[in-house]
């Protein structure tokens, strides 16, 4: 029954005309909602501030705001900031090879921290940092963020999964997401896995972590994904506890930088 349950909604899904969107809203604002029961109460009233300045409602909608932009000139702009790619050949993201003139997901994620960081920045320049900070940390998790640049990150791999056509790239951002019905909701999630410990350098802390979605990406998303591929139960039951970690650590790691941001 839970298999039929999750194959209707995965077909359902799928057959209804969506916008194409880096993890989902539903994934973005899912780590957003997780992160804020993560945040100590300093924590939760610096973002606040911040979100108030720059009219955001929630942090869970702000994790949004770069997609929302999409469309306008400052949202073309922040455009190569939602990814960052790596040749196949190569084992590891490296920031001068990968991420030419810093502009990839992984150096803008670092370069907003620093903002975060600095408490003599302005309130400004801080609430605009933390805006799109929350979207790229959020970007980064989703491992065809770190993908294929010949393939564009699985947008190119078109594949069939329980029967209905989409792209590798569409999978792992919303589908496989709308399948999961029975993964717990923000609250509890943060519930069942505490923090760890906080990182002694961020930036390297951020390397370290889009290199671990660039491995999912090329151990576990793209093989048996070849253009073409027919996909259904196996591979849904192979990337469901992959996807379910990858936004658990993004709302860990958004956490851990705002409480160390707030507390300086």
């Amino acid at each position: 029954m839970r298999r039929l349950v999750s194959t209707l909604i995965i077909t359902i899904f799928l057959l209804t005309p969506t916008k194409a969107f880096t993890w989902g809203f539903q994934g973005h604002e899912y780590i957003g909602e997780m992160t804020w029961n993560y945040l100590t109460p300093e924590a939760r009233q610096w973002v606040q501030e911040r979100m108030d300045y720059v009219g955001e409602d929630s942090l869970a909608t702000m994790t949004t705001w770069a997609d929302r932009v999409r469309g306008t000139e400052e949202g073309r702009w922040l455009g190569p900031l939602h990814f960052a790619n790596v040749p196949p050949e190569e084992d590891y993201f490296d920031m001068e090879r990968d991420c030419p003139n810093r502009r990839c997901v992984v150096a803008a994620a670092i370069d907003d921290v620093k903002i975060m960081m600095d408490p003599e920045r302005s309130l400004e320049e801080q609430a605009k940092a933390l805006r799109t900070f929350t979207h790229w940390i959020t970007d980064m998790h989703q491992p065809l963020h770190m993908g294929f640049q010949r393939d564009r990150g699985g947008n190119d791999i078109r594949v069939t999964f329980f029967g209905s056509e989409t792209n590798l790239h569409r999978l792992w951002d919303t589908v496989l997401i709308r399948g999961m019905d029975e993964m717990p909701g923000p609250a509890m999630q943060a519930e069942l896995n505490p923090l760890p410990e906080k990182e002694d350098d961020w930036s390297l802390a951020i390397v370290d972590w889009a290199n671990d979605s660039y491995h999912l990406a090329r151990g576990n998303a793209y093989p048996q994904a070849e253009d073409g591929a027919q996909l259904g139960e196996r591979y849904f039951r192979q990337a469901r506890p992959i996807v379910e970690s990858q936004l658990i650590h993004a709302a860990q790691r958004m956490a851990l930088i705002i409480n160390d941001a707030a507390s300086r």
